[in-house]
């Protein structure tokens, strides 16, 4: 953790030591985060067999060292009743006294040290690492495959062997993308949701996007419980996959998914507080104006790797998760989007989005009808696209008058014949050719000499100044002397 919260050429400088021994590693292999007290059981693999005889001694191990902490472990075997992720495998044995109540220990002023330092390492992590508040504590990744769509073959894991044997060693085909999970999602009535947002790119250069105001909200089916990894409709929203939940019928099917005003306003009734103040919406405070971040980051990133072609666009299908603090996350990027009727929202989503995309493609950005883009002031333009809005439209009028260098710049070259150094003649230099210059034609001494010069007048002028003020008084006292002597003559 702390060297997460230095700086890389920090870190890089840093000798690398082990943090643990390896007898230290085999008794903590074992231990469950999930359940912190009870034993994992050793990993067996495809075969079925353990995965090597040091995850036996891990376990006696772990074992030992839970009994002589805790003065002996309680009744062992079976799996863990508040689990049913076969993966995870850990057993009903907590640390405890012998009648099963669980015992408390008093820290002594070592370990209160010791955990004051945790919580300011923790405090320090939090501020490097944006992502710590959404880990949770049970170490969850969810495991994709990548030739696949609509949730299939999705899998969660908390241990890393699985992880390990279900994404490495089945060919190259077999491509798995591995994700930590996001323990802490904000929950609706006791269920997980993520976002699709409809997005339409129109031109890579200059980048051209446009952000369609509308979106839905797919909910799982069944009630989002972090300890049980194998529900997957718990913890999965597609609608592909919780129609074949056991209670799922048609008439259930609408309440799986919101339009995004419904969710705007569960959010409003929320008395969400920020800074002092309560955020009268915080949809279109909040989370609508991260997810256009996001959106336009992430098309920016990849910008340069696209090769643009004339009158061609791209729909794609973003998809989002809120967290507990309201943190906007982005889950993944999908091309061709589904645009079923699949619910009553989204029937009445598709046939809308499609409809202002048409507007978009053909009335404003002119498909066909012109070779070249029309060029407009897309910050003030007052233009018909239904509910798309284009992002950053300032940018956009300022790429259409001086658009960006092409790919090819980067192999521009300069062309010519490198200059050599003349020898001196005989009698240029007398005093060697590596002597230093002479002063009277040195611009360093020539410069040092002029600051110095400026400084003397500086101080002559201020020394002037001082004198004149002293004069100017004394000289209005001889005049009034004058005066009076003039006037005694005259008089």
């Amino acid at each position: 953790c702390r060297r997460r919260c230095l700086d890389v050429d920090t870190t890089l400088d840093i000798a690398t030591r082990p943090a643990m021994e390896d007898e230290e590693w085999e008794a903590l292999a074992l231990c469950s985060l999930k359940t912190p007290g009870k034993r994992l059981k050793p990993w067996k693999g495809a075969g079925g067999s353990s995965s090597s005889t040091a995850g036996a001694k891990a376990k006696s191990a772990a074992a030992s060292a839970s009994a002589a902490a805790g003065g002996g472990a309680g009744a062992a075997g079976g799996e863990d009743a508040a689990s049913d992720d076969g993966e995870d495998g850990e057993e009903g044995a907590a640390v405890g006294s012998g009648d099963g109540e669980e015992r408390t220990f008093a820290r002594s002023p070592g370990e209160e040290a010791l955990v004051s330092a945790a919580r300011e390492v923790l405090e320090q992590l939090r501020a490097q690492h944006v992502q710590l508040d959404l880990d949770g504590y049970q170490n969850i990744w969810v495991l994709k495959p990548a030739g696949k769509s609509r949730g299939r073959g999705i899998q969660l894991s908390a241990r890393l062997e699985k992880i390990l044997d279900v994404c490495v060693g089945r060919g190259a085909e077999a491509r798995w993308i591995a994700q930590k999970y996001i323990e802490n999602p904000l929950i609706v009535n006791s269920k997980k949701f993520d976002m699709r947002q409809w997005v339409v790119v129109t031109r890579w250069n200059p980048l051209s996007v446009w952000f369609y105001s509308d979106c839905y909200v797919r909910f799982s089916f069944a009630d989002y419980d972090p300890s049980k990894l194998k529900n997957k409709f718990a913890h999965l929203t597609n609608n592909s996959i919780s129609k074949y939940a056991e209670d799922y019928s048609e008439e259930c099917a609408d309440e799986t998914m919101w339009h995004s005003d419904d969710l705007a306003a569960h959010l409003a009734g929320l008395n969400i507080v920020r800074d002092g103040r309560k955020v009268e919406d915080p949809w279109l405070e909040i989370v609508q104006p991260a997810m256009k971040r996001a959106v336009h980051h992430s098309l920016e990133c990849a910008q340069d790797n696209i090769n643009p072609r004339a009158n061609s666009f791209e729909l794609f299908g973003y998809d989002f998760m809120i967290a507990e603090d309201l943190t906007v996350w982005l889950l993944e990027v999908n091309s061709s989007p589904d645009l079923s009727y699949s619910t009553a929202t989204t029937k009445v989503l598709v046939k809308s989005m499609l409809e202002d995309m048409m507007k978009v493609i053909v009335d404003v950005e002119k498909f066909g009808l012109k070779r070249d883009r029309p060029r407009r002031k897309w910050n003030s333009a007052k233009l018909d696209t239904g509910r798309y809005v284009l992002l950053e439209p300032a940018r956009r009028r300022r790429e259409d008058k001086f658009p960006k260098l092409k790919k090819d710049a980067a192999q521009l070259a300069v062309h010519g014949t490198s200059i050599k150094p003349r020898r001196p003649k005989k009698g240029e230099c007398p005093n060697g050719p590596d002597a230093e210059d002479d002063p009277r034609h040195s611009a360093i001494a020539l410069l040092a000499d002029a600051a110095a010069r400026r400084a003397e007048l500086g101080e002559e002028e201020n020394q002037a100044a001082g004198d004149g003020g002293a004069g100017a008084c004394e000289d209005n006292d001889d005049g009034e002397s004058d005066e009076g002597g003039e006037s005694d003559g005259a008089g």
